[in-house]
């Protein structure tokens, strides 16, 4: 690490950048499936708009308040360290999923091909149009239940251990599909990623990023939409104080390098980071894919895990097997802030030793600051332009914190 006085690593969405792009393509992604007829294929009830690959604005505000039910699935997962948007779809999605599997098993058809695919592979995308012709309920009484979501999570499960809650109720075949569905791996998980990125990012640019055509072409992309979440004056001003003082930048954030280099070129802040500190989900990706090598086991260093603030401090020469360890990896007192936004960043934070600086700019806002002061938060600030103030104030006293 270069002779810093120590660094500050940010999350980004809902401390840089805004996440609200990102909650609309999550929401798009259900609705989507559930409701697409190249999908599930339901006739959408309740408020929600028929399937269309460009939906209006209205559109788009009544399939998130629907389906996250005025923003509380976002809050509870939330809270419970689910970080990723993608997971935020998945989980959504498969509890919809499992309440079907619910309606077919109580039926009990006779062994069939969907059964046999399902059982070999899980539920994948491709299988869910073979899943409503098998299931006659589904289009005439059967629909989804999005208030059900906030309902009670048996134990204390968070972050990646969630899905495989889903499979808990069922028993015999309906326990191996299952087990293969809900799983943070699963083809049904990469479905909903390779979904989501086709709203968010559009048809043009998923083509020039992944090389492929997307699943379903003509969508526009809500990328175009997307704006800082503060006054950039303001964020770039606080970013070259802390810099000017001599602290490091770096970043670890859940999105791919594309969806981040993009906006902060934009706003003009990108240079504000050491690049050597700037790790996204394409590095956490590629470790993961090492490591399953190394292991012959698969492996998530997602956030809560603190992989991705590891690798932003010690530098990307960090070996992904001494990050995962993370063996002899605490910094020095006072030497290492994360700024973030959520109970997955303080999660990850802790584990590590390094101290953390919780904002009130994300999904949670002002009641969130309880939450990160009782799980040991060091400051709660309304935003993060006040963190050169606050550690300037600070400033006697961080050796010694």
């Amino acid at each position: 690490m270069p002779d810093y006085l120590g660094k500050i690593i940010f999350d980004m969405d809902g401390v840089i950048t805004e996440e609200e792009r990102y909650w609309d393509a999550a929401a798009l992604t259900v609705w989507e499936l559930l409701y697409g007829k190249h999908y599930l294929g339901l006739s959408p009830g309740g408020g929600l708009p028929a399937f269309s690959v460009i939906p209006d604005s209205r559109d788009i505000s009544s399939i998130r308040r629907v389906i996250f039910q005025r923003d509380k699935v976002i809050a509870l997962l939330k809270q419970k360290a689910v970080n990723s948007n993608w997971d935020l779809a998945f989980l959504c999605f498969a509890f919809q999923l499992m309440l079907v599997l619910h309606e077919l098993s109580r039926h009990k058809p006779g062994k069939n091909d969907f059964i046999s695919q399902a059982m070999e592979k899980g539920i994948t995308p491709e299988l869910l149009h073979v899943l409503s012709a098998l299931l006659s309920l589904p289009k005439d009484s059967w629909q989804p239940s999005f208030e059900s979501f906030l309902g009670e999570w048996p134990g204390d499960a968070c972050g990646r251990d969630l899905p495989e809650r889903l499979a808990l109720p069922f028993t015999g075949e309906y326990l191996q599909i299952a087990r293969k569905t809900f799983s943070p791996f699963s083809s049904l998980w990469e479905g909903v990623r390779d979904i989501f990125q086709e709203w968010y990012l559009g048809e043009r640019i998923f083509i020039e990023v992944y090389a492929r055509k997307p699943r379903l072409p003509g969508k526009k992309g809500l990328i175009e939409d997307e704006k800082p979440l503060l006054d950039i004056s303001k964020i770039r001003d606080a970013l070259n104080k802390l810099s000017g003082k001599g602290w490091g930048l770096g970043i670890a954030t859940g999105r791919p390098f594309s969806e981040l280099y993009l906006p902060l070129k934009k706003m003009g802040i990108w240079n504000c980071f050491d690049a050597d500190s700037i790790v996204t989900y394409d590095d956490v990706c590629k470790a993961e894919e090492h490591l399953r090598g190394c292991f012959s086991q698969k492996i998530s260093l997602g956030k809560p895990h603190p992989f991705s603030f590891l690798k932003s401090y010690w530098g990307k020469k960090l070996s992904n097997k001494r990050a995962l360890s993370g063996d002899g990896l605490r910094p020095e007192k006072g030497r290492c802030w994360i700024v973030g936004d959520s109970m997955a960043d303080l999660l990850a934070a802790r584990e590590m030793g390094a101290l953390f600086i919780g904002v009130l700019t994300g999904h949670g806002g002002v009641d969130s600051g309880d939450l990160f002061a009782r799980a040991g938060a060091r400051a709660v600030l309304a935003d993060m332009t006040e963190i050169p103030r606050f550690l300037e104030v600070s400033g006697a006293e961080i050796c010694d914190l």
